[in-house]
């Protein structure tokens, strides 16, 4: 690997940035292993360097191969030729930033790949998802507050997703349920267990 971007000419401040994206795939990969119930290492301390960023990029992907295996999930080649060339040439830290960004999204669509499989949401997206969870968990209170007890039984609630064409219900990677991106009158829909009853809904929202 040639490079001529090292870690003296990329400010540090951007060195700090994508060792902090690397930080965000191993807490999802870590969310991964703990769902699968593989014992991995990625607890590691590493400084925020180009060469250490480097060298966690490719302990992540070393740890993603046997979860890949074992869902059955091709990854990027591109990630394995980088693996392999490493462990044949016992490659330094001669890798430019670009190379290394560049890189870091192959990894991030294979780890994206996996947590699709698992019905996993990612630490880089989960502050999103976790704003829209809470605002449909007030929404539904609302609903409590006029309709009474909701629709608590999965039997009944999953139907109600899949009509919907929701194919799933995501979790964060701590394990909480997230909810679909539904509507206010998806979720009274769903959760109210005489839908039809939607005089009193503007008021709820």
């Amino acid at each position: 690997m040639t490079s001529n971007t090292n870690s003296k000419t990329v400010p540090s401040e951007t060195l700090a940035q994508i060792y902090e994206l690397f930080l965000y795939k191993k807490k999802d990969i870590i969310a991964i292993q703990e769902k699968l119930g593989i014992n991995g290492d990625t607890n590691r301390k590493i400084e925020k360097t180009l060469a250490d960023s480097y060298k966690l990029f490719l302990h992540l992907v070393e740890e993603m191969v046997p979860i890949q295996e074992m869902l059955g999930i091709v990854g990027n080649p591109i990630l394995a030729v980088v693996l392999r060339s490493d462990k044949a040439c016992e490659a330094s830290a001669k890798i430019s930033f670009s190379e290394l960004y560049n890189w870091f999204l192959y990894l991030k669509e294979d780890v994206m790949a996996i947590q699709e499989k698992l019905g996993i949401i990612g630490y880089t997206n989960q502050a999103i998802t976790e704003e829209a969870d809470k605002n449909a968990r007030i929404i539904l209170r609302k609903f409590e507050e006029f309709h009474g007890p909701l629709e608590d039984d999965l039997g009944v609630i999953l139907p109600k997703y899949g009509e919907m064409g929701v194919k799933r219900i995501m979790f964060t990677g701590e394990g909480l349920p997230l909810f679909p991106r539904v509507s206010p009158q998806q979720l009274h829909e769903i959760f109210v267990k005489n839908p039809a009853n939607t005089s009193r809904l503007e008021q709820v929202i």
